[in-house]
């Protein structure tokens, strides 16, 4: 039972992390859009229509990490759980 704790708390952490990281990720797509609209780009690295597309790139990178942490985490206390009751 206190493994099904720790993965509860796990996924509870896990996922408030993941929610909060694809809100970043919906308001910077918003502002990308925006920008494109406006043609508001700038010409400096941190502005420029490339680094907006890199920054979302790594946004996007990051939550799939994130998810297959959580997906890993999951099947990894299955395996301990089952293990368990096999034992």
């Amino acid at each position: 039972m206190e493994k099904i704790r720790e993965l509860i708390s796990l996924l509870e952490s896990g996922i408030e992390d993941y929610d909060a990281q694809m809100k970043v990720l919906q308001t910077e797509r918003l502002k990308y859009i925006r920008l494109s609209i406006t043609d508001g780009f700038g010409t400096e690295e941190g502005d420029s229509k490339q680094s907006w597309l890199l920054h979302l790139k790594q946004l996007e990178d990051s939550l799939s990490l994130r998810r297959n942490t959580i997906r890993q985490a999951i099947r990894e206390a299955a395996d301990a759980i089952q293990k368990e009751e096999n034992a």
